[in-house]
């Protein structure tokens, strides 16, 4: 595949991640942070270029007009640069925002309008609360999605239901699984200096903490989820060979709605970029790479072996144990650093950052934190010398934007890696998806339906909560629905839902709501054996 003139990376510079939001006074003193780290590493050598020469300036930059209160937000950080005169443009993804940013500088100098371009990425989130700050996420959610008080965490958790039931991870094996790798995340990120989770690693004791580990949306905790904080990087990008170069990019959208997809245990979007991406590259199998090292977007826990999978790191039926080992409740947790498949030593080291659950994520500036971070692996120059790959060669960050519908994967490569390009087909295009009109919901109401994931929702935007909500199946129609039936308190039961009949219906307000349905059982029983299977007991007879 023809991708136009080599793109190096000449340096980059990362900031500490900050929980706080008193180190940084405003955006622009983030982002001058890191444009300054970014100029102290780069190689200038054999140019006449000085520090403020640059071609172009891609700002990447999710949602300061309601974190920060600023629009027009590229020049005016072009100004406060010093870099005024300078052709700057923001790029916006939602969470795969600084990805975004990468991959737009890289075809002005695959195509010979720039020779020289600074990327700089990042968020300042801390102006606000915890409960603004979700509110604020939550407009990227689809909204016909938000008006069931979806949030990004409550549609994670769905998709994290159908792949966990895929995988037949049930019970109270899911919170095993999910300890484990919240433990796995803090262990690296603990080590890491510029993580925001930095001397700050998490027991396993501490998932099972029901006081300070509440529920986020089943079945995912606080300690599933990323952090609101404060970070910026920035990355110098030019045409003059360097150590590094950028080796393959590919990106790809998916629906805005869940319930417009054809699968819900895996993001097709991953798929689809990391085809074209492996394509560039000129790789036909990503297992066969010798020296491989990738930084994966794990916004939440469960997304982490669901990446592996998706960009064809490991096959399905390994993807678990090969980042925790044994996940059974008694087991003792597996060393990170002593995992000969995922560990710095191991086959692909993945996420010896801490990832985005322990590093961080300032959302604006993740993609550009993870293609940074490799950079450092390649260049044996990584933060944390434990976490240094043994055999650091070619780099493969993946960035998630949405509910995985704006994905982006970078491949960067060592210039004196000697491995020899496959012949890889181009991936075809994706084909034109029409709307197709659709029965009315109110004309579905009384259908029998199935249960494909269900979850209770305990944090919504407006703070109203909890609430019980499943997608459910109706012939070739999926629909959201909330349950109309008390939930016995205390009782994780929607997660179990899965598979089981329902009746939708849509009543006079409009809402939609579920009925389950069994046959010679009352609902009352059937909650009754809902809860003894989540707690390990036999279910009625």
């Amino acid at each position: 595949m023809s991708v136009g003139r080599q793109v190096y990376i000449a340096g980059v510079g990362l900031t500490k991640v900050d929980l706080t939001g008193k180190v940084f006074g405003s955006v622009f003193d983030l982002f001058q942070d890191a444009f300054e780290r970014a100029l102290e590493s780069a190689d200038f050598s054999g140019t006449e270029r000085t520090d403020g020469d640059f071609d172009a300036i891609q700002v990447g930059i999710m949602d300061s007009e309601e974190f920060e209160g600023r629009a027009n937000i590229a020049a005016k950080i072009a100004d406060r640069l010093g870099l005024t005169g300078i052709p700057a443009v923001r790029s916006e993804t939602a969470s795969s925002t600084g990805a975004a940013a990468f991959h737009e500088a890289c075809y002005k100098i695959r195509a010979g309008a720039a020779d020289t371009v600074l990327v700089i990425a990042g968020e300042r989130m801390k102006t606000v609360t915890t409960a603004d700050a979700t509110k604020i996420m939550s407009k990227t959610v689809d909204p016909v999605e938000r008006r069931f008080g979806f949030t990004m965490p409550a549609l994670i958790a769905l998709v994290t239901q159908a792949f966990f039931r895929e995988r037949g991870i049930e019970g109270p094996e899911v919170a095993d699984v999910l300890a484990r790798l919240m433990n796995r995340a803090h262990a690296l990120g603990a080590d890491n200096p510029l993580a925001a989770f930095s001397g700050r690693p998490e027991p396993l004791s501490a998932y099972y903490n029901a006081e300070k580990n509440l529920p986020v949306a089943t079945p995912l905790h606080r300690k599933d989820c990323s952090p609101i904080c404060d970070g910026a990087a920035a990355v110098v990008l030019t045409a003059r060979p360097q150590d590094v170069r950028v080796a393959g990019l590919g990106a790809a959208t998916d629906t805005s709605s869940l319930l417009d997809r054809e699968h819900l245990s895996y993001l097709d979007a991953t798929r689809r970029a990391c085809a074209r991406a492996y394509c560039e590259a000129g790789i036909a199998d990503v297992r066969a790479v010798a020296g491989l090292v990738a930084e994966l977007h794990d916004a939440f826990n469960s997304l982490l072996p669901l990446n592996l999978i998706d960009l064809g790191l490991f096959p399905a039926e390994e993807a678990v144990s090969a980042l925790i080992g044994d996940a059974r409740g008694d087991a003792v947790p597996l060393d990170p650093y002593r995992n000969d498949r995922c560990g710095p030593l191991g086959r692909i080291p993945v996420n010896m950052s801490g990832g985005l659950k322990s590093r961080g994520h300032p959302v604006g500036g993740t993609g550009l934190f993870q293609v940074s971070e490799l950079y450092l692996q390649l260049t044996r120059a990584f933060p944390n010398p434990r976490a240094q790959a043994a055999d650091a060669r070619v780099g493969i960050s993946h960035s998630i934007g949405g509910p995985g519908n704006n994905v982006y994967v970078t491949l960067i490569e060592r210039s004196d890696n000697d491995r020899t390009p496959d012949d890889v087909p181009k991936p075809p295009r994706p084909s034109v998806r029409r709307a197709t009109p659709h029965a009315t919901p109110a004309a579905l109401s009384g259908q029998d339906a199935r249960v494909e994931a269900a979850t209770t929702i305990h944090v919504t935007a407006d703070g109203q909560g909890p609430i019980h909500v499943a997608l459910l199946s109706i012939g070739d129609r999926r629909v959201f629905a909330k349950l109309d039936a008390p939930v016995e308190p205390g009782a994780d039961a929607m997660r179990a839902l899965a598979g089981r009949r329902a009746r939708f219906l849509v009543k006079d307000d409009g809402d939609h709501y579920f009925q389950l349905v069994r046959e010679g059982w009352d609902l009352s029983t059937l909650w009754r054996s809902i809860v003894d299977k989540l707690r390990g007991g036999a279910p009625p007879g």
